[in-house]
């Protein structure tokens, strides 16, 4: 019993730890700027500092609802992604509204998805970007259990609908 209540703490205390570490706010030399960057989540997006670029490209990106029945037929158990952007980046600005959109519509388990804001330099706290070998942004990585099964850089070739599905067969 003792050992369960010290696990308890120790894991409130962990995860306190960790969402103090979410949506850190830098400033960008480059862009002369405030960026988000280390690990984000969906409230880092949807707030004031993304918030003018986020909620437009969200509202209206018009889902290919053929490809997105599809979509929701998939299994998505052992499934996680990793999506890299940067917040300073007009192809994030564009693609990461439209995606977040697309996975919250199919239902995907959006605590199975982990996101990354790396600034000019390519870095971000948090993550070692040269190790999933992220250079453009904004990446995806999707994987099946530990395992690597498709990323969709910068932009889809298809379309991100039909891009996911192609990596999802």
């Amino acid at each position: 019993m003792k050992t369960q209540i010290i696990f308890f703490v120790l894991s409130f205390f962990s995860l306190a730890g960790m969402a103090q570490n979410l949506n850190q706010i830098k400033i960008d030399d480059r862009v002369e700027g405030e960026i988000l960057c280390g690990q984000i989540n969906l409230d880092g997006l949807k707030d004031s500092l993304c918030a003018d670029w986020f909620k437009p490209e969200f509202e209206a990106y018009k889902i290919d609802t053929n490809l997105l029945s599809d979509l929701k037929k998939k299994n998505f158990s052992g499934l996680k992604m990793t999506l890299v952007l940067g917040t300073w980046c007009h192809d994030s600005h564009q693609q990461v509204p439209r995606l977040i959109k697309l996975l919250e519509t199919m239902k995907f388990p959006m605590s199975k998805l982990e996101m990354f804001a790396m600034d000019t330099y390519k870095e971000a706290l948090g993550i070692d970007l040269k190790s999933i070998d992220v250079k453009l942004v904004p990446t995806l990585i999707v994987y099946k259990g530990t395992k690597e099964i498709g990323r969709i850089v910068e932009s889809p070739k298809v379309s991100l609908e039909a891009d996911l599905l192609e990596i999802l067969q």
